[in-house]
């Protein structure tokens, strides 16, 4: 769908938690951009089908198996009048069944197949838009049109102030439909295997919203790409990215700048001391706060330097930079980790074995030990207030 006023993309925390918890990942910044896209508006021909009518059916039969070529020979085997026959013809004629005049009657491709199939075959124009990169002007996969994956037009992306619009480093190719319309595997880029005729009426530019995750790997950096497709990590795109000079600058600029810069402007803002960020490596820190910091309940309009309980482990990303919050306290983080777990459990009607596999990991991302069990979050959810959990 096309992008309005709804919320664009999910928060980038989601995005940072999903990396984080990858084999081998260390995400270090975050940009958020309006990946180029074209909007090519199609008309297309699909064909529809619905049981014929008895005598249409056997005028077709006439012609096509009895080889009769005018309307007097078809009314005479039929035993029907010349007027009824010249109706059904005429009816046949704008279905696209049947051509030549009278006495030189012939069926149509679709004519044949509509006798062979007792199927009354007829054309219907549609019109469908399909999404191409502005990379190489390739087509998205079905995924970039599934529900919750929304797309800026060039007027919406203007006006947003969010993601960082990357300017199409190619132009539209009409061909580009054509090469599609003839690949085996069409039906992957949205384009339905029934529709024939397929042609550009006209084109626009788009832009995806997604997230580039610059992060340090064992061997060496990597980029990530999230967009709303499902909820892992948008592939197609990721792959175009790797390989895209536009994007190399804008994480060369990214990877020049200082995070201990940007950290001590945004700590100021926010009124916390510069000794609450604790540096694991040169590249890697976290936001130690207090739990005074780190209410279970927060207000609405919480104090500058205010985090909600439930972020502890998280990840937020001032100026673009990673940090991890961070609380020294084992207690807090175990507090923490089991608000986190009831929210994710009450969530909808989870499976035991999700929630324990949910345990196992906001356990390891908080360095507990011991781990967060299932029977301790049964007695939280009881002690909160929530009652007993229920699960699958």
């Amino acid at each position: 769908m096309t992008a309005t006023t709804e919320r664009l993309l999910y928060s980038t925390s989601r995005a940072l938690e999903h990396a984080a918890a990858l084999d081998d990942v260390t995400p270090l910044r975050i940009h958020p951009i309006g990946f180029p896209l074209f909007i090519a508006q199609l008309t297309a021909t699909i064909e529809e089908h619905a049981p014929f009518d008895l005598l249409d059916r056997y005028v077709g039969l006439a012609i096509g198996d009895g080889g009769f070529r005018s309307v007097s020979g078809i009314a005479d085997f039929l035993g029907v009048s010349e007027p009824m026959i010249d109706r059904v013809l005429r009816f046949l004629g704008g279905i696209g069944h049947l051509t030549g005049a009278d006495g030189a009657l012939a069926l149509t491709e679709r004519g044949m197949r509509s006798a062979r199939d007792d199927q009354r075959y007829t054309a219907k124009a549609e019109k469908l838009r399909l999404y191409f990169d502005g990379v190489r002007c390739g087509p998205l996969t079905s995924a970039h049109y599934a529900r919750g994956v929304r797309v800026m037009d060039q007027a919406h992306a203007n006006q947003q102030r969010i993601f960082k619009l990357l300017s199409h480093s190619c132009d539209f190719r009409n061909d580009a439909v054509h090469d599609l319309a003839r690949r085996p595997d069409r039906g992957s880029y949205d384009l339905p295997d029934e529709l024939t005729d397929v042609a550009v009426h006209a084109v626009g530019l788009a832009f995806l919203p997604c997230y580039l995750i610059r992060a340090r790997t064992s061997g060496g950096f990597r980029t990530l790409v999230y967009s709303a497709v499902a909820s892992q990590r948008d592939e197609h795109v990721e792959a175009m990215v790797g390989e895209w000079p536009t994007t190399g600058r804008l994480l060369e600029l990214g990877d020049s700048e200082s995070p201990r810069d940007m950290f001590g402007d945004w700590l100021r803002e926010q009124q916390i001391s510069p000794r609450s960020i604790e540096w694991l490596d040169a590249l890697q820190a976290r936001l130690s706060l207090p739990a005074s910091r780190l209410p279970s309940d927060p207000p609405a309009n919480r104090a500058r330097g205010m985090f909600s309980l439930t972020q502890v482990g998280s990840y937020i990303a001032p100026r673009g930079h990673v940090l991890q919050l961070w609380c020294s306290d084992p207690q807090v983080r175990r507090r923490a980790a089991l608000a986190r777990a009831l929210a994710y459990a009450s969530a909808s009607r989870r499976a035991t074995a999700d929630v324990v596999g949910f345990l196992e990991r906001v356990s390891r991302q908080l360095d507990l030990v011991p781990a967060v069990a299932l029977d301790e979050l049964g007695t939280y959810a009881r002690a909160t207030g929530h009652g007993s959990l229920i699960l699958t």
